[in-house]
């Protein structure tokens, strides 16, 4: 049990120090109002993932260990992935007015960060 609580603080720790970065990155690329979209993202995915866990706690329940570890697989995966499709997203903020495909751009840059925040490694955590 304490090998997972180590797991659990480190998942969180990364959770948040990717948000921390993400935060910065779309500071200095973007205006800084687009970064406090992290935040809420954060906040919609950590809801959104407990809310799958709490539907299906009977099914991971007994295996809670091993969904932990293939989550916490995941988490590192999508950090990495979601964080190169997000700098590759077009978007403008300087164009949003007068160009409609920007809305696109920044609804696409949602989805990309919110399947990281999604997914249910950090939320998993309470048992």
């Amino acid at each position: 049990m304490r090998r997972l609580s180590t797991g659990v603080l480190l998942v969180s720790a990364a959770a948040i120090g990717y948000e921390l970065l993400l935060m910065r990155v779309l500071s200095i690329i973007q205006w800084h109002h687009f970064a406090y979209m992290i935040i809420s993202l954060a906040l919609l995915g950590y809801g959104a993932s407990g809310s799958f866990i709490a539907l299906f706690r009977r099914t991971l329940e007994p295996r809670f260990t091993q969904a932990f570890a293939a989550c916490a697989f995941a988490f590192s995966v999508a950090m990495v992935a979601c964080f190169v499709i997000g700098q590759r997203v077009p978007f403008n903020a300087l164009e949003i007015t007068w160009d409609r495909r920007q809305f696109l751009n920044l609804a696409l840059m949602y989805l990309v960060f919110l399947c990281r925040f999604s997914l249910p490694p950090v939320a998993s955590g309470s048992r």
